[in-house]
């Protein structure tokens, strides 16, 4: 018996790997860290120099209602890469975001994107950050990183971020890159033209500390921020152009996004909004509306704009429903996401707003459920403060003089009680006719309704919501990668890759 179950299960397994095809494409997922909403030409940037990212608009489709699961980097990034919400994950808590000294990290009864499309036949791969966890026991064992959770080849690797300056040399993008030509070369070497693969390129960009290789320096109008960018676009070029020359850019869908939203704090080490409502950490449009464009010549329609509403969780059950496979021997879980290929490629015949209307989008700030969209519009129930850097702190001259205390922006970001402002009743927006959040709509029978509305969705959601283990703010100095303990001050020099 269990002789014949193995036989079958081999049997389903080797059913789903298909070469790559039109309905079976390769995958390229592009993701930059902490990239506002207007921070490129394509979405209105009136300084940042035209870039490979605007070239994927020009020749893609560009999204302008795209969201994050979450406005910071590991609940964003457990997020998008298990089409889950991160309260579902446990993946809150402690300070918002994995520390290297978290024990914990993306659960392992969770399924990620790359597990999932291994299991339909893809080979995987990814560079960059990571960022949902390092190490569970000691310093060493690496329980959570991408090696352990369904990446065939990860090449160069930041288990956290860029903030503490992890390489000065100015060889990363580049080594990043290198890493990205490796894997395909192998890809086409190998059995390119039998298995399709799936690529996710993480950017240590935008999130400070800014850096950029010398040969990017001063080629922006707005500093090193700009500079930051345009190296960054580069590396994406680089991606498209071999794919192009591979002979398989047809066959291959890239998908480029950001995490979420700016870092508004540090002022020209942040980022732009494109003139939404806050940034990073909070859940105004600032936080949670990012930059996404779609790119498969022949396949996604060149220089289109759509307005549908998106999440980056969409990703997982569309790259899901695209292979057509059984799921693993796993329960059946709730995904928050829905299926946009069809939106993706521009074949949908929905009616317009289809997509905002078939799901909500919820804004959460670890558990506080912060407020939520329907449709077109946009209820909050609790806000937390905008910091607008108007007091003097020597602790953030270095980004931005007349700076707010980082100290303040980080306990806010963790949503005390006392820094939440709780909404009775809870203010209700236009986001089409007022994505700024400005003007909350003044009080009549369609705002009742309305509430009525976002509230029966808020209870239905809550049934969905089953207790997890919390991932974040279990501390343990002992798995903290160091290559000097206890100092931890070494400096990892790093050298140009050989090509």
């Amino acid at each position: 018996m269990e002789r014949l179950l193995l036989c079958a299960l081999m049997s389903v397994v080797h059913s789903c790997v298909r070469p790559p095809s039109p309905s079976h494409p390769n995958i390229v997922l592009l993701v930059v860290d902490d990239m506002g909403f207007g921070d490129v030409a394509s979405y209105g940037h009136p300084t940042q120099e035209y870039t490979s990212i605007d070239r994927m608009a020009h020749e893609g489709t560009r999204f302008t209602q795209a969201y994050s699961a979450d406005s910071l980097c590991s609940p964003s990034r457990s997020g998008f890469m298990t089409g889950r919400l991160p309260i579902r994950l446990g993946t809150i808590g402690g300070k918002r975001v994995f520390q290297p000294y978290d024990v914990g990290g993306l659960p392992k009864n969770e399924t990620t994107m790359a597990e999932m499309l291994k299991q339909a036949g893809y080979v995987t791969g990814m560079v960059g950050k990571w960022h949902m966890g390092i190490n569970a026991h000691n310093r060493t064992d690496g329980s959570h990183l991408p090696s352990k959770r369904g990446f065939d080849f990860v090449g160069l690797n930041l288990p956290f971020t860029n903030a503490w300056e992890c390489d000065t040399t100015g060889w990363m993008t580049e080594n990043l890159v290198h890493d990205w030509r490796r894997f395909l070369q192998e890809r086409l070497q190998k059995d390119q033209k039998k298995t399709p693969f799936f690529f996710y390129f993480s950017f240590p960009q935008v999130h400070s500390t800014q850096f950029a290789n010398p040969s990017f320096l001063g080629t922006s109008v707005r500093g090193l921020y700009g500079d930051s960018i345009n190296e960054m676009s580069w590396a994406i070029g680089e991606v498209l152009d071999s794919l192009v020359k591979a002979g398989i850019a047809e066959n291959t869908l890239v998908i480029f996004m950001s995490d979420h939203g700016p870092h508004a704090e540090l002022c020209l080490n942040g980022g732009s909004t494109g003139g939404l409502k806050g940034g990073k950490s909070n859940s105004y449009e600032g936080g949670f509306r990012i930059p996404f464009i779609a790119w498969q010549p022949g396949t996604v329609k060149a220089g289109r704009v759509s307005h549908e509403v998106i999440s980056s969780m969409d990703l997982y059950r569309t790259f899901r429903d695209l292979q057509n496979c059984p799921q693993q021997p796993k329960p059946q879980l709730h995904l928050d996401g829905t299926n946009i290929l069809e939106e993706l490629y521009g074949n949908s015949k929905e009616p317009p707003g289809y997509l905002g209307k078939r799901r909500p989008i919820f804004y959460y700030c670890n558990s506080n459920l912060m407020a939520i969209r329907i449709g077109d519009y946009k209820i909050h129930y609790k806000t937390t403060p905008i910091f607008l850097n108007d007091t003097v702190d020597p602790n953030l001259s270095y980004f931005c003089p007349n700076g707010k205390p980082r100290a303040d922006w980080y306990v806010s970001c963790n949503c005390p009680d006392e820094h939440l402002t709780t909404h009775d009743p809870p203010l209700v927006f236009d986001l089409v006719k007022d994505p700024y959040e400005r003007y909350a709509l003044e009080e009549s029978d369609f705002v009742k309704e309305m509430r009525a509305q976002g509230a029966k969705i808020v209870k239905e959601h809550r049934k969905t919501l089953v207790p997890v283990p919390i991932q974040m703010g279990h501390f343990n100095k002992n798995v903290v990668p160091c290559c000097d303990p206890p100092a931890c001050r070494c400096d990892k020099v790093t050298r140009r890759a050989q090509v």
